[in-house]
């Protein structure tokens, strides 16, 4: 059986316990949501295992579960350690470096049981809370994308890449990893990936892309 790679968002979920409250409600919200679906889990319970009061949850998301949800989707991706890749000369002098890290830091980001039971629970709830898919999107894979692309028009403007259109090319190459990594991950009946095989993927990957890009 393979050993799940190590997630930021397994201890997102999981603060310790002299975390500052506001932490604790997100943690907390996080993991409701995975247990009981967006639908299913009220405020009243994410309040109860947070501990704190109703009142105090509503002071601070007056708005509801939505507003909660996306603060537990903002933290989960202010965990993200690839946003500065555009300005990182060794990215920039390295291209196959660069990808290698974008993909592997995304892959491994969502590796965990916790990060993949959360992706499931957005897919699956998504079907009938289309904004739940939509605010999903808007903030975390809709920053992704724009940090990726950012990194391969600058890739392109020095001319070490023929990247033509950015924007394209980062959803291709994200699609790649998305499809050979992350999808592998969420199905129900998979294993976790190992950051061996984590990693076989994304060099074959990155070696593909390259070369469909390269002067």
């Amino acid at each position: 059986m393979n050993v799940a790679t190590p997630s930021p968002v397994d201890d997102l979920l999981n603060p310790s316990e002299t975390a500052p409250r506001p932490v604790r409600i997100l943690a907390a919200a996080g993991r409701m949501f995975i247990e009981h679906g967006y639908e299913g889990a009220s405020m009243e319970e994410i309040a109860k295992a947070a501990e704190v009061t109703r009142q105090t949850l509503y002071n601070r998301y007056p708005e509801g579960k939505e507003s909660l949800f996306v603060a537990v989707a903002e933290r989960m991706w202010k965990a993200f350690i690839i946003m500065d890749v555009a300005n990182n000369e060794h990215a920039l002098t390295d291209p196959s470096k660069g990808l290698r890290q974008i993909a592997t830091e995304f892959a491994c980001f969502w590796s965990g049981p916790a990060a993949a039971d959360f992706l499931r629970m957005v897919i699956l709830e998504g079907r009938r809370f289309p904004m739940l898919a939509h605010r999903f999107d808007e903030v975390i894979q809709a920053p992704a994308m724009t940090v990726i692309s950012d990194y391969l028009a600058e890739l392109a403007r020095r001319g070490i890449l023929a990247v033509q259109e950015p924007e394209n090319a980062a959803r291709d190459f994200m699609g790649m990893i998305d499809g050979r990594v992350l999808w592998a991950q969420v199905r129900g009946n998979s294993e976790p990936l190992a950051r061996e095989e984590i990693e076989l993927i994304v060099d074959r990957t990155v070696d593909v892309f390259l070369r469909s890009l390269r002067h």
